[in-house]
């Protein structure tokens, strides 16, 4: 199992590659100055300053080596882990996601297809238990890929916090059906917040599972559903601030996490090409932490679905918890402490399953 490379999450690094080459630089100069005070003519001037120069000289010279090899290392390891997620399909200047999916919808809503309807989007509990609550990612991973039933997402409830759980896409019929977890709710999720059914679907559903103006939420998606919650975290940091922490399996959210406050966590396998529908690479940011692992592909005809599994994502999941990456660590740790604010890690929580349906 490949190990996992992550990036952002850490305040103290600021630096660009661009600043790393010209410290480069800056060192590489300082060198030739202090190999230029040692020529043969020098020594006419102050001969027994330049011995002494040209004796320390070597092992200077060593460190500045030294220096600039390290610098070379850690702007390769360090970004290149960001460029592993983010050049293979990233912004290309010209176009966004958002202004492709516009375009798309213009043209197939002319044709009839992927008609949103805000208006029809019911909900309704179908089930109620109660269950420990999530320490670690990979038990967030593995609630999400529980919820895999037609429409239905879960919302957990621990005092005033709470989880919601909200599963990908389930259908691809360009019509929109009944089930709003679909292709449909997925172009106008891209296209921007407050458009797609299966965003209203979670907002009602979090009302019902009472949740309030002063709650603290955690959501978590796999695919469409981490496009939807990116989405919701973004209408909530302009309203009510009700969402605090957000975590996604696959899911593309480059074109609005830049503009997310809160501790965010994507999980993104370099060999599943839907977290690249963005267009856009995931920012380096101190709240986020980008996690991306290339999963080994047992059939190479089902590389593309193997790869955006949310079994996978489990295991990738799991690497990420035992990670002691700087930033990674520090924005799990936030993402946990939303979760256990008010009450001991562990304790007994109010678990209800919804059904969305656009009717």
């Amino acid at each position: 199992m490949a190990d996992v490379i992550s990036y952002g999450g850490d305040p103290a690094i600021i630096a660009t590659r661009a600043e790393i080459e010209r410290i480069q630089f800056s060192l590489a100069s300082a060198a030739n100055i202090l190999q230029g005070e040692v020529e043969v003519t020098d020594f006419l001037n102050n001969p027994l300053k330049r011995i002494g120069l040209a004796l320390e000289l070597p092992a200077v010279r060593e460190r500045i080596d030294y220096l600039m090899q390290a610098l070379e290392t850690a702007a390769n390891e360090y970004f290149d882990g960001e460029a592993l997620v983010a050049k293979e399909l990233t912004d290309t200047g010209l176009l966004s996601a958002p202004l492709i999916a516009g375009g798309l919808l213009a043209v197939a809503n002319d044709a009839g297809l992927l008609r949103e309807h805000l208006d029809r989007v019911q909900i309704s509990q179908i089930k109620s238990s109660r269950r420990f609550s999530p320490t670690t990612l990979a038990e967030l991973a593995e609630r999400t890929r529980q919820t895999d039933k037609p429409g239905q997402i879960t919302v957990e409830k621990y005092g005033q916090n709470f989880i919601v759980f909200i599963p990908g896409t389930q259908t691809w019929n360009p019509v929109a059906g009944t089930n709003p977890l679909d292709f449909t709710s997925n172009m106008q999720a891209m296209l921007g917040p407050g458009l797609a059914a299966s965003e209203m679907g979670v907002q009602k559903a979090l009302a019902a599972a009472g949740a309030g103006p002063n709650s603290r939420v955690v959501l978590v998606g796999h695919s469409q559903g981490g496009m939807v919650a990116a989405n919701l975290a973004k209408t909530s940091s302009k309203k009510s601030n009700q969402i605090k922490a957000l975590v996604t399996f696959g899911a593309p959210i480059g074109q609005v996490a830049g503009e997310l406050k809160i501790p965010v966590i994507a999980l993104e396998h370099s060999n599943d090409i839907v977290p690249k529908l963005g267009l856009k690479a995931n920012p380096m940011l101190e709240n986020m932490v980008t996690v991306a692992r290339e999963v080994p592909i047992s059939k190479p005809i089902d590389a593309l679905v193997e790869a955006h599994d949310m079994q996978n994502y489990n295991k990738t999941a799991k690497l990420a918890d035992e990670s002691q990456e700087l930033g990674l660590k520090r924005v799990r740790e936030q993402v946990f402490e939303v979760i256990g604010s008010d009450w001991q890690p562990g304790q007994l929580g109010q678990v209800s399953v919804f059904e969305m349906r656009r009717n």
